[in-house]
């Protein structure tokens, strides 16, 4: 009986982990409410790169703005509406920011902007956790002189039961 168990729970296994099990199983797990648990900001400016900015929320908690919420839902197929609330200290309560409209593909979100699919960041999502990493680069002229900015973010966050 034991050895059936252990079949039956291998084939489910594998089949969670093949390519379209795996987006069945993203699109699960990415659904949901979060709390913003760490927020990461590395600056490089033309290669030298700034101090870390690294900043510790609790969303259980909340102190200020830099406290985030994100109510994730699978909006049809590979799109997902981002819904994004931030701490206002002053009313003592949660507000509504703005939502993204987001394309899935593999482990990559995409921001759809004038017509054209801009990267968004990359993912990684498990039951209690989500983490998005998105690279942000401008170049621009000062005074004849070319400079370029690159910013790494990577938020953490925690699964939440409900928006807070």
């Amino acid at each position: 009986m034991k050895r059936i168990f252990y079949l039956i729970a291998a084939v489910i296994g594998l089949s969670i982990t093949s390519s379209c099990g795996k987006d069945l199983f993203d699109q699960v797990l990415l659904d949901g409410n979060w709390g913003l648990v760490r927020d990461e900001m590395v600056t490089s400016i033309n290669g030298e790169v700034t101090e870390p900015i690294i900043t510790e929320c609790d969303p259980f908690n909340p102190q200020d703005e830099m406290d985030t919420q994100l109510a994730v839902r699978n909006i049809s197929g590979n799109q997902y509406e981002f819904s994004e609330y931030y701490w206002n200290r002053l009313s003592l309560g949660w507000v509504f920011s703005g939502k993204k409209t987001l394309i899935k593909r593999n482990n990559v979100l995409f921001e759809v902007v004038s017509g054209r699919e801009i990267e968004y960041g990359h993912f990684s999502v498990t039951a209690s956790e989500l983490t998005i990493e998105s690279v942000f680069v401008t170049v621009e002229q000062v005074a004849g002189v070319r400079i370029e900015t690159s910013t790494v973010t990577r938020r953490t966050f925690r699964r939440l039961s409900s928006l807070l």
